[in-house]
C-alpha cells in the first residue's frame, strides 16, 4: 500500500516511512518539512491562482493536486529531488514531467521565472484577497480584470463606491457579505488563551447537547489538545439529523457571520472574534471523526502512514481494509486496530508519541 501512495521507484520515500512513524528524524522540530514541503506547495498554489487570473482553465488544477501531494509527504520533497532528481519527483502522485521541471527550477534557483512574470503582469495581493470569505479564484479574477482590485484597500474602495453592484452576479446581499467578511479580515486573526477559548467552546457544546437530535458532542482541535494559544474552535457532533443541527447553529445569538453552511459542516465567526467549525457526522463514524478533527495534523498524517503500512486506509469516516470499514465508532477502536494504546489528546503533537506508544506495554 505504501507503494501505491508513493510508487515503488521512489524507494527512498517508503524507506524513511518507518523512521517517520517510529519517531526517527522529527521533522517538526528540525523545521525541515516547513522549509521544503510547505514552501514548495505554497509556490505551486500561488502559480495556480495566478494562472486562473490569466483565464487558464486546466493547469491550475494540476498544480493544486501536486501541492496536496507535497503537503501529505512526511519526507522532505527537496531531499527526494536531491537524491533521485526529476524522476524521483515524477514518481509522486500527481506530479508529471512539467511540474517536476518546475520544482527542479525552484529547488535550484529558489524562484520561478514564470511566477515572477505573472506577479509583475498582475500585481495582485492574492494571499490577502483570497483570505476574505466569499472571494475565490474566479471572483478574484473578475475583481482584478473588471475593477482593478489588487489589495484589500482596493476592495474596500469598490465596495464603498458601489462599483461592485455594476458587475453581473453581484447584488446587494453579496456586497454586504463581502463588506462584512472584509471587516473581519481587516480586524486580524486574534489568538485566544486556552482558558478563554475553552470556556466559549464548552458553552457552545452544552448548547448543542441540548438539541433533541444530538447524540453526542465534543470539543476537538487545539483546545482538546490543550494548546496554550487557540486560533479557532472545533466541535464534532454525532447526529442522524445533520440538517436540523446545522440549522440550529445558525440561530446562535453569538454568530456574527456565516462562512459556509453545508449538510455536514457549518463554519461561523462569533461576535467575540473567534471562528467556530462544527462537523456533524453519524454515530457510526464518530470516533474516527474525533481522531481526525482533534489532530494535530502531524499526528493524523503519521496515523495514516501507519495504517498504510498495515494495508489499511484511514480517514475521518473510519479505518478501512479493502474498502470495508473495520473501525470507526470510538477513538479506542481506531487506535486498537492500529495496534496502539489510545493516545491522550494532549500527547497528539506529531512528534514521537506514536513511537512511544508502540513501545509502551499493553
Amino acid at each position: 500500500m505504501i507503494a501505491s501512495a508513493v510508487r515503488e521507484d521512489v524507494a527512498v520515500v517508503s524507506k524513511v516511512h518507518h523512521q517517520n512513524v517510529e519517531g526517527g528524524p522529527r521533522r517538526r522540530r528540525s523545521g525541515q518539512r516547513s522549509r521544503s514541503n510547505t514552501w514548495a506547495a505554497e509556490h505551486l498554489r500561488e502559480l495556480a491562482v495566478r494562472l486562473e487570473l490569466e483565464d487558464d482553465p486546466h493547469r491550475p488544477r494540476a498544480y493544486r493536486r501536486a501541492a496536496e501531494t507535497i503537503d501529505e509527504l512526511a519526507y522532505p520533497v527537496q531531499r527526494i529531488w536531491k537524491e533521485r532528481g526529476s524522476k524521483g519527483l515524477e514518481a509522486l502522485p500527481g506530479i508529471g514531467p512539467h511540474i517536476a521541471e518546475t520544482l527542479s527550477e525552484l529547488f535550484t534557483t529558489g524562484r520561478l521565472v514564470r511566477l515572477d512574470k505573472l506577479r509583475k503582469k498582475a500585481p495582485v495581493d492574492v494571499d490577502a484577497l483570497l483570505a476574505v470569505d466569499g472571494i475565490g479564484p474566479r471572483t478574484l479574477r473578475v475583481l482584478w480584470q473588471k475593477l482593478g482590485v489588487r489589495t484589500l484597500q482596493d476592495l474596500g474602495r469598490v465596495l464603498d463606491d458601489g462599483q461592485l453592484l455594476e458587475l453581473p452576479g453581484f447584488g446587494h446581499k453579496r456586497e454586504e457579505r463581502l463588506r462584512r467578511a472584509l471587516r473581519i479580515q481587516r480586524s486580524g486573526s486574534r489568538r485566544f488563551a486556552l482558558r478563554e477559548a475553552a470556556g466559549i467552546a464548552d458553552r457552545l457544546r452544552e448548547t448543542l447537547a441540548l438539541h433533541a437530535k444530538v447524540i453526542r458532542c465534543d470539543v476537538a482541535g487545539s483546545i482538546r489538545r490543550t494548546e496554550p494559544s487557540i486560533g479557532d474552535i472545533d466541535l464534532v457532533v454525532a447526529s442522524n439529523d445533520a440538517e436540523s443541527v446545522a440549522a440550529s447553529v445558525l440561530e446562535w445569538p453569538e454568530v456574527e457571520h456565516v462562512y459556509s453552511r453545508g449538510p455536514h459542516r457549518v463554519s461561523v465567526h462569533l461576535k467575540s472574534g473567534i471562528d467556530v467549525d462544527v462537523r456533524i457526522v453519524t454515530a457510526g463514524c464518530y470516533g474516527s471523526a474525533l481522531v481526525y478533527f482533534t489532530g494535530s495534523r502531524g499526528h493524523t498524517v503519521n496515523l495514516r502512514r501507519l495504517a498504510l503500512a498495515e494495508g489499511l486506509h484511514l480517514n475521518e469516516y473510519g479505518l478501512f481494509r479493502n474498502g470495508h470499514r473495520i473501525a470507526s465508532e470510538t477513538e479506542a477502536e481506531i487506535y486498537a486496530a492500529l495496534s496502539l494504546p489510545e493516545i491522550p489528546p494532549y500527547e497528539r503533537r506529531g512528534g514521537s508519541e506514536i513511537r512511544d506508544a508502540l513501545r509502551r506495554p499493553r
